[in-house]
């Protein structure tokens, strides 16, 4: 009602301009600002109409009153009502309530309805993105959001791929950009693995990644790999580990999940530090890790514990992806101990 006149805006009118809103807006937040702003034209029309020259109001005059006291967004609520996406993803799923940290599962999908729901989010002219083998399909959409130029590198290995998708190519990865074309480089000089070493990792390739050119070992000379087997693993790993460490150079133990808490007991027991700062010089003197968060790394010298547990950990050709991971991290000795007959023979 204004003043003495009373403006009604038809109900089917109400719906084309809904129904448009939605058709058109790239979000759901842009579709209520279109509903909120169609609502509007359509009802200065109708003031026009009835009111004819009599109707000396302005656009923004009828938009303040139809503003007044909250009148205007509770009748675009009622339409379109606003959305959240936590909010969202916790009835989707579910959920009793937001849980008190989202897991890196949620991020993606948390990700998706904030586009679904407040539009594009900020984009780049070039994304770098490291250890792209990892990524979910879910997670390379983040990533196309903010490459809306088409522009990325990526960086990984398949046959380090340890994430929930066990890639086989790299085309399986670029369905999910904006790229039309993209070039494969594929860098085959392994400078950090010497070859005595790298010789035991290569037989693995054709498992875990048939498609890939094999590495070729830069560095030779250095020590063959040593093979212990004792019925005690963790026991002699961490033997082994206390032994390097009296050397010189970084030492690392990498050891299945269920073997890495009674290796770190047992440096512990021998007042070996194990845990310290992520900053090299500040380091623990011996690392005690799983394959997956000893990806990325390297270290002078490495234990690598019971590998046909390793590999069975895992479901499927990720398992042997864990073991390749493992055996490529030293860069001047491997020491490995086992119980179990070794997976690759």
């Amino acid at each position: 009602m204004l003043g003495l006149n009373y403006v009604r805006v038809p109900l089917a009118r109400v719906r084309e301009v809904a129904d448009e809103a939605r058709a058109e807006a790239p979000s759901w937040e842009a579709a209520r600002e279109r509903l909120r702003m169609g609502l509007l034209r359509a009802f200065y029309r109708e003031y026009g109409r009835k009111l004819g020259a009599s109707g000396m109001r302005t656009f923004e005059e009828l938009e303040k009153a139809l503003a007044k006291d909250g009148y205007l967004k509770r009748f675009v609520d009622e339409i379109l009502p606003p959305l959240v996406p936590e909010r969202v993803l916790v009835e989707a799923l579910g959920l009793p309530r937001r849980p008190k940290q989202w897991t890196a599962a949620d991020v993606p999908l948390l990700d998706e309805l904030d586009e679904l729901i407040r539009g594009r989010p900020k984009s780049f002219g070039h994304v770098i993105v490291d250890e792209a083998q990892d990524l979910t399909p879910m997670q390379l959409r983040m990533i196309a959001r903010r490459a809306s130029s088409g522009w990325l590198t990526l960086l990984g290995d398949i046959a380090q791929s340890t994430g929930p998708v066990a890639y086989e190519r790299w085309d399986e990865l670029l369905e999910h950009l904006p790229a039309e074309t993209a070039d494969v480089e594929e860098l085959v000089l392994a400078y950090r693995v010497p070859s005595e070493i790298m010789e035991l990792a290569l037989p693995l390739l054709p498992r875990i990644a048939p498609h890939a050119r094999p590495p070729e070992a830069y560095r030779r000379g250095g020590e063959a790999p040593r093979f212990l087997a004792d019925a005690d693993v963790a026991h002699r790993a961490a033997e082994e580990a206390v032994l390097l460490d009296a050397g010189e150079g970084s030492v690392a133990v990498i050891a299945p999940l269920a073997v890495v808490p009674s290796v770190r007991e047992l440096l512990e027991r021998a007042q070996v530090e194990v845990d310290g700062s992520p900053v090299e010089d500040l380091a623990p003197a011996v690392r005690v890790l799983d394959a997956r968060e000893a990806k990325g790394l390297e270290f002078d010298h490495v234990v690598l514990a019971e590998p046909a547990a390793m590999v069975a950990e895992v479901e499927g050709v990720q398992g042997w992806r864990h073991l390749y991971v493992a055996l490529t991290r030293a860069t001047k000795t491997l020491t490995v101990v086992h119980s179990q007959p070794l997976p690759w023979s």
